[in-house]
């Protein structure tokens, strides 16, 4: 107490003894909340060490402008590290403590057999709420179950027939002859690809023309604030005090995020308004027997007597945009990367492009054209094995509750799940888990959801699945019907962190030839 006294110069002991009971009380209180940010009993803490406010050293350099590492490929080595088995990891600024897993049968007790036990954290929730806000993908319990209820009739089996087949068909023939027009040249094929399905799920969801493929300038700034927001918002997982920042706009992440939210919210005024009249309520003639997600969410919502004010159809509109839009971009991206170098692949492909299309691919491909294509889609699929959309996903616990492996959780435990590591285990996959195959998907046994969880699993399992398999083989089978592409020397493809799996600004570097 003397000692203080002097450095600090104090008048009084009282006040030193004040001071140092709150240095006391303090250090206990960071002693219980570190307790509490331990990693779960059972598991290895990651090798990472962390700072006070719980950014890891790896994590931080990946999110936080060194990019020395994605924040993906970080979880996917570390499982790997650990051979595949989970680890652990705690953040003592928040307090907050969790697993990371990739058993398939953990992940099939937690999205699965004990799903009410887990649900979506309202840290995530409050994270992309900006973004996603009150939609299906950002959302738990009756909201979630009411989404999921009324989109759910949009992915049938005659919807993907007689409707979804004709959209893809048709802007297949228009990426075709997008990229084609640079055949004997190189380009950065990854922007195409996300145009193209920006097209289509506008058309399929909400009956909207939009021509992003062909260069429509609102559609493609719409785009780019969207993929900023995505990237920007990761950032916010390993920053505890990002609510002070997004109050006050302290930093540039947070400015940034505001700019680009008000681009989203201009952008999608004007899909929503078409749907009401002055007084805000919906009208009629606009959705009255249409088969879109909107006309779907809309009619349901008059026919129950329930209100749908805009910011919901906005929110709606919003996470399957994301969905729509990324998944199959993500994956077509994927594949053609995946397929630079692999010439066999590529010719399998183009011979079965021909025997669809025949010698002239003149008309769009149907959902009947591709029923017997077993390479594209093997393709797709190994692909998306590889290079999951979405390469890791997290839920909290609720209740106590032990793992098939043995792991114990408490309440409000973090989850986080790996597709990335899960579709790569050569437990599994075998000694060649690593090397982009095709060929495992032609064999009669395909594994399940929870070895291969790239589209989720159980309820929560995606409802575009198969409309994403369909539109990637339409788009796969229209390209290599004239088309081939090799890798640009020197190009080296870089992740960003996002939500999905997508490359940087400088995207996918081919060059483009044609048969």
């Amino acid at each position: 107490l003397q000692f203080l006294y002097f450095i600090e110069g104090a008048q009084n002991k009282r006040t030193m003894l004040l001071t140092a009971l709150g240095c006391v009380v303090a250090l206990f209180g960071s002693l219980v909340w570190w307790l509490r940010a331990r990693s779960p009993d059972g598991v290895r803490r990651h090798s990472g060490w962390e700072f006070f406010f719980g950014i890891t050293r790896h994590e931080g350099r990946a999110v936080l402008k060194d990019k020395t590492e994605c924040i993906s490929e970080y979880n996917l080595n570390e499982m790997k590290r650990n051979g595949f088995q989970a680890y652990g990891w705690g953040h003592v600024g928040g307090g907050r403590r969790g697993i990371v897993i990739c058993d398939p049968a953990d992940i099939k007790f937690v999205l699965k057999d004990n799903f009410d036990n887990f649900e979506k954290s309202g840290e995530l929730i409050s994270i992309f709420h900006q973004l996603l806000g009150d939609g299906i993908f950002n959302t738990n319990g009756e909201l979630w179950k009411e989404q999921r209820n009324i989109a759910s009739h949009m992915f049938s089996r005659r919807q993907l027939r007689e409707r979804m087949s004709t959209v893809f068909g048709a802007h297949s023939l228009e990426l075709l002859a997008e990229i084609r027009s640079h055949s004997g040249s190189a380009i950065n094929i990854q922007p195409y690809f996300y145009n193209f399905t920006f097209d289509t799920i506008n058309r399929i969801a909400f009956n909207r023309e939009v021509n992003a493929l062909r260069g429509n300038e609102r559609d493609r700034a719409f785009q780019q604030a969207f993929d900023v927001l995505q990237s920007k918002l990761i950032g916010r997982f390993l920053t505890p005090w990002w609510r002070i920042n997004r109050y006050f706009q302290l930093s540039e992440d947070e400015r940034t995020i505001a700019a680009s939210v008000n681009t989203i919210t201009d952008y999608v005024a004007n899909v929503v308004d078409g749907y009401y009249d002055d007084d805000g309520l919906p009208k009629e003639d606009t959705f009255k027997g249409d088969q879109t997600l909107a006309g779907l969410f809309l009619e349901s919502a008059v026919a129950e007597g329930r209100v749908t004010t805009k910011g919901y159809l906005k929110d709606m509109i919003l996470n399957f945009v994301i969905a729509g839009r990324d998944t199959t971009a993500s994956g077509l991206t994927s594949c053609i990367k995946l397929l630079c170098g692999e010439d066999e692949w590529q010719r399998k492909l183009h011979e079965e492009a021909v025997r669809c299309f025949g010698k002239e691919a003149d008309h769009p491909l149907t959902f009947d054209d591709i029923v017997d294509c077993p390479v594209s889609k093997a393709v797709f699929l190994e692909a998306l094995r590889l290079h999951p959309p979405v390469p890791l996903n997290e839920k909290v616990t609720l209740r106590h509750t032990t793992l098939p492996s043995g792991i114990r959780l408490k309440p409000h435990d973090h989850v986080g799940w790996l597709p990335v590591a899960t579709n790569r285990m050569p437990a599994h996959y075998g000694p060649d888990a690593e090397r982009f195959s095709p060929s495992r998907w032609l064999t009669g046994k395909h594994p399940d959801d929870y070895h291969y969880p790239t589209f989720n699993a159980g309820p929560r399992l995606c409802l575009g699945r198969d409309m994403a398999i369909l539109e990637g083989q339409i788009a796969l089978l229209t390209l290599f019907s004239k088309l081939r592409f090799s890798k640009v020397d020197g190009a080296t493809p870089k992740l960003v962190n996002s939500v999905t799996w997508q490359l940087d600004s400088n995207g996918l570097q081919v060059n483009v030839e044609d048969w």
